[in-house]
């Protein structure tokens, strides 16, 4: 998992990423990663999750003691939980899961039947 790799060691070597920047994906690490990132996120983004929801400038508060990380502010501006579901609603309406790049083989018929691993990790 070398992009994953190549990802955390960008963002940890540059002091100013470092401390303003965090890594949060679906994806799986290597073990080789090292830095702020936090894998293994899911309800995954493919399926229309909250990681999914985010975007630029929005303000995700990561509680590493309790687990959890809550988007916590939209355009740079911190906003209450009820603002916050509001917005992140009407961007679910507007969420359009992305068509798969494989239309044959192998990786189609995974990518069609992969159940994710939150779920158990197996082939539906």
């Amino acid at each position: 998992m070398p992009e994953m790799f190549y990802t955390t060691e960008a963002i940890s070597s540059d002091p100013t990423l470092a401390t303003t920047i965090a890594l949060i994906t679906d994806g799986r690490f290597s073990g080789a990663s090292k830095g702020p990132a936090i894998g293994h996120v899911s309800p995954e983004a493919v399926d229309g999750g909250p990681i999914a929801l985010i975007e630029d400038d929005d303000i995700v508060e990561i509680d590493i003691l309790n687990r959890s990380l809550n988007i916590i502010g939209v355009n740079g501006n911190e906003c209450t939980l009820h603002e916050v579901d509001s917005i992140l609603e009407q961007r679910k309406k507007r969420w359009q899961k992305r068509a798969t790049k494989y239309t044959h083989g192998v990786l189609k018929t995974y990518t069609e039947n992969a159940v994710s691993p939150m779920k158990g990790g197996y082939i539906k």
